[in-house]
C-alpha cells in the first residue's frame, strides 16, 4: 500500500481453519475504501492447517493482508495481538477475534466514531450472536458474546484503540496471556487519561460454540487473574463485581453452602445456607442427567472459588 491507512485491523487466530473463509470474506466486503485500511492476521502457532490456508488465501489476492506467526503458542491472544498492532501503521487499531464476523460497515462506523472524538482512547463495538440462535436456550457450557452497551470488561472481540494510547500503556499484558488481558488494557488506557466510548453501529457477530466442561475448569482457574485486576484497577472492581468482596453472587453462595454443610454436623438448620447456591446453579433438565451436570458445575465452581482465594492471598485483596 502506497499510502498510510486510516485504520489497522488486527486479528489473532489459532486452529480456526474451518472458519477462515467466512472471516476473510467478511473483511473483504467492508464498505470502507480498501486503501483506507490494512489487515494484520497473526497465527498463534496453529497446528490444524490454519497457517497453510492463510498463505494460500493471501496468494489469491482477494484481500490484502499482512500475515505473521508467533514462534510458539503462549496460551492466549495477548502476544499475537501485541505483535500485530506493533507491526501495523494506522493511528487507529481495531481488534477482533477469529470467531467473529464483521458486518459490512463495521470498520467504516468504528473509524468514524474514533475520528469524531480525538480524546477517545478505547471504544467498544457492538457484538451480537447469530440471529438464528436463542441464547436463553443455551446451557452454561456454551461460549458466546453479547455486548450491546459499554461495559467494564473491554472484551477484545470487537474493540478500537488509538495507537497513541497503545504506545503510552504498552499494549496487552503478556503475563496474563488470556482471560483478563483485554480488560487490563482497557483500564490502563482509561487510567492514563483517555476517554472510553461505545459504537452501536460497529457490529460484529460472534460465533456460539459449546465447550467441554474441562475447558471451563481451565477458565475457572484463570479467574484468579480477575482478582489481581481488581487490586490494580479499583474502578473495574466497582463496575464489574457483584459486591466489592465477590465477583459473582454464586461464588459467595458456594462459600456459604460449604460453611453451612460443615456447620450442619453440629446444628442441622445450618444446611439451609446451601439453598441459594443450589437454586442459582441448578442445571436445566434439558441439559442432560441432573446429577452429572450438577457434579460438573460444582467442580467448576469449586475451582473458581479456590482460584479467587489463592489470588486474594497473593494480591492482598479479598475476593470470593
Amino acid at each position: 500500500m502506497s499510502q498510510s491507512p486510516d485504520v489497522s485491523v488486527v486479528i489473532p487466530i489459532f486452529n480456526h481453519v474451518h472458519g477462515l473463509d467466512g472471516l476473510l470474506d467478511a473483511l473483504a466486503a467492508q464498505t470502507l475504501d480498501p486503501d483506507r485500511f490494512e489487515v494484520t492476521i497473526v497465527d498463534n502457532y496453529s497446528t490444524d492447517g490454519t497457517w497453510d490456508a492463510l498463505v494460500a488465501r493471501a496468494a489469491e489476492g482477494s484481500l490484502r493482508f499482512r500475515l505473521l506467526r508467533t514462534s510458539f503458542n503462549g496460551g492466549g491472544p495477548a502476544t499475537p495481538r501485541n505483535l500485530g498492532w506493533r507491526a501495523s501503521r494506522a493511528p487507529i487499531v481495531a481488534f477482533m477475534d477469529d470467531d467473529c464476523h464483521p458486518t459490512a460497515d463495521w470498520l467504516e462506523s468504528g473509524l468514524a466514531a474514533m475520528v469524531a472524538n480525538p480524546r477517545l482512547g478505547v471504544m467498544q463495538g457492538c457484538t451480537l450472536t447469530p440471529p438464528e440462535i436463542d441464547v436463553n436456550r443455551l446451557d452454561c457450557w456454551h461460549v458466546w458474546r453479547l455486548i450491546t452497551e459499554a461495559g467494564p470488561w473491554f472484551e477484545g472481540v470487537n474493540i478500537f484503540y488509538r495507537r497513541a494510547a497503545l504506545d503510552a500503556t504498552g499494549g496487552f499484558n503478556e503475563d496474563i496471556a488470556f482471560w483478563g488481558e483485554d480488560t487490563d488494557l482497557g483500564w490502563k488506557v482509561v487510567e492514563a487519561g483517555w476517554e472510553r466510548g461505545f459504537s452501536r453501529q460497529a457490529v460484529v457477530v460472534h460465533d456460539v460454540e459449546r465447550r467441554d466442561w474441562r475447558w471451563w475448569i481451565r477458565i475457572a482457574w484463570s479467574d484468579g487473574y480477575l482478582v489481581r485486576l481488581a487490586a490494580i484497577h479499583p474502578q473495574f472492581r466497582a463496575e464489574a463485581f457483584w459486591r466489592p468482596w465477590s465477583l459473582r453472587r454464586e461464588d459467595a453462595a458456594l462459600l456459604a453452602a460449604i460453611v453451612g454443610a460443615t456447620a450442619a454436623r453440629r446444628w442441622k438448620p445450618a444446611v439451609l445456607l446451601a439453598i441459594p447456591y443450589l437454586w442459582w446453579q441448578r442445571p436445566p433438565v434439558r441439559n442432560g442427567p441432573l446429577v452429572s451436570q450438577g457434579v460438573k458445575m460444582l467442580a467448576t465452581d469449586l475451582t473458581r472459588l479456590a482460584s479467587h482465594l489463592g489470588a486474594s492471598i497473593s494480591s492482598r485483596t479479598l475476593v470470593l
